[in-house]
């Protein structure tokens, strides 16, 4: 009999235990349209489960919804974009989503929670020497993410959305990475042709010299007269290096490189090669870094 009861009362305590159990929320998870800003989510909070919607490679200039995409964001707990601008093929779909955090409010200098930050449009500059020339509709730079003085306002908005801890930890390295980089590209003054104008942001932090933009809109064709204008410019010889994206067909720099001495840099601005659970968010800016040290430093 005392065997029965010792029997009984280990049943009992087991399954209050596995009810226990699952009563305790699991982790939060998130879902994140592009793979960079997963990359600094899950770098300043560890301990939250993030899926990125888009492949780690996939431009959003040319991303193309699907249904087993819908599905992915229906089942999603939580879902940060980055605006109906940039990414006007999800507008539709997150509509029925009531968890959505969408990261273009930094934009806004009134918005709850932010600083007051320019992210604002500079004053363009004409044909081959426009660098701001790809914006969204509101006037913004929608590459957020390449921004190091944004990332401190997109972190608090996830903080605040989720109900997160502040990531004092991913913070305070963030500070001391910006103090190290402003230092290591301080001075770099050579200009340069990039592919795709992704790096206003960084460009204007570190008070670079971008001296023409190959493709203004990604996903429109580049046209005769701004190639042949970008072309005098490598010609002149005042041109450290081409950047060129993983993203987008090298051929065309191929072609315009041809017969001159500018070397050709590769540059991810997706963080492709930077696994979104294994990787950090800083060793993503290590890169840039280092591949804009490589293109600005004296042959």
């Amino acid at each position: 009999m005392q065997n029965i009861k010792i029997g009984l009362m280990v049943m009992a305590l087991l399954c209050a235990s596995s009810a226990w159990a699952s009563s305790t929320p699991s982790a939060t998870q998130v879902l994140v349209t592009i793979h960079p800003v997963a990359l600094l989510i899950k770098s300043a909070w560890p301990e939250l489960e993030v899926d990125t919607l888009m492949q780690a490679n996939q431009s959003p200039h040319d991303f193309a919804l699907k249904p087993s995409h819908r599905g992915v964001i229906a089942k999603a707990q939580h879902v940060v974009w980055l605006g109906s601008d940039m990414e006007p093929y999800l507008e539709k779909a997150l509509l029925r989503h009531d968890q959505v955090l969408d990261l273009s409010q930094i934009f806004d200098p009134v918005s709850e929670g932010h600083d007051d930050h320019d992210y604002h449009e500079s004053p363009e500059k004409p044909d081959a020497h426009d660098h701001h020339g790809e914006h969204n509709h509101s006037g913004q730079d929608p590459h957020i993410w390449l921004n190091p003085d944004a990332i401190n306002d997109i972190l608090k908005l996830v903080q605040m959305q989720l109900g997160l801890p502040s990531p004092d930890a991913f913070l305070a390295q963030l500070t001391t990475w910006q103090q190290q980089a402003k230092q290591a590209l301080k001075h770099k003054r050579a200009g340069f042709v990039s592919f795709h104008d992704a790096f206003h942001y960084w460009i204007d932090y570190f008070h670079l010299n971008q001296t023409a933009v190959l493709a203004i809109h990604p996903e429109q064709p580049i046209g005769t007269r701004h190639l042949l204008q970008v072309r005098q410019l490598l010609e002149q010889g005042n041109v450290a290096c081409l950047f060129v994206e993983p993203q987008f067909r090298a051929s065309i720099v191929d072609k315009l490189q041809q017969g001159t001495t500018v070397p050709v840099v590769r540059i991810d601005p997706l963080a492709s090669d930077f696994d979104v659970k294994k990787s950090q968010f800083l060793e993503f800016y290590d890169y840039l870094q280092t591949q804009f040290i490589t293109c600005l430093n004296p042959k």
